[in-house]
């Protein structure tokens, strides 16, 4: 039986073959997962979960408080032009679209754009803050509608899915 023994020499020789290698992801953060520090698992798929709101500001008080709904979230990345969009389909059968550019990347990474729903609902939003890793997704907004209603909406995207 023969044995093979693991040498620094070895490692190192590895190590420099692995560093010239272009990787996908060094293009594109939204596709290292947490931004390569936890997983590598991109983005883009189908995950299941919440949107919690918090409105403020109303055109109609009625509207205000803390709101929330299990959705699907189908989101996907055009990363040659630097897009995300997150398609949102709740179980009330309400569709919402986010959709906009993204720059940076780790914990400087900021999502804006357009927000649009299928009750007539519109507005734009920035985000604070996104994390992906294999099995889970949350992302911090802030939403301002800009149609009939106005409210401001502080809002949690959290969901997961099995990978891969």
């Amino acid at each position: 039986m023969r044995s093979f023994r693991i040498t620094a020499a070895r490692v190192g020789a590895a190590l420099a073959l692995l560093a010239g290698v272009p990787a996908w992801a060094q293009d594109n953060p939204l596709a290292r997962g947490a931004w390569g520090a936890v997983s590598s698992a991109p983005i883009d798929g189908v995950w299941y979960g919440t949107d919690l709101e918090r409105r403020s500001d109303c055109t109609h008080p009625e509207n205000e408080g803390s709101h929330g709904t299990y959705a699907e979230f189908d989101t996907s990345t055009a990363s040659s032009i630097r897009v995300l969009a997150v398609n949102q389909v709740g179980i009330t059968g309400l569709t919402c679209n986010y959709r906009g550019a993204y720059s940076g990347s780790g914990p400087g990474l900021a999502w804006s754009g357009d927000y649009s729903c299928s009750d007539g609902k519109h507005g734009t939003f920035t985000s604070r803050s996104i994390l992906v890793t294999a099995n889970a997704l949350s992302i911090h907004l802030d939403v301002k509608l800009d149609t009939t209603e106005t409210c401001a909406i502080e809002a949690v995207i959290g969901a997961g899915r099995f990978y891969p």
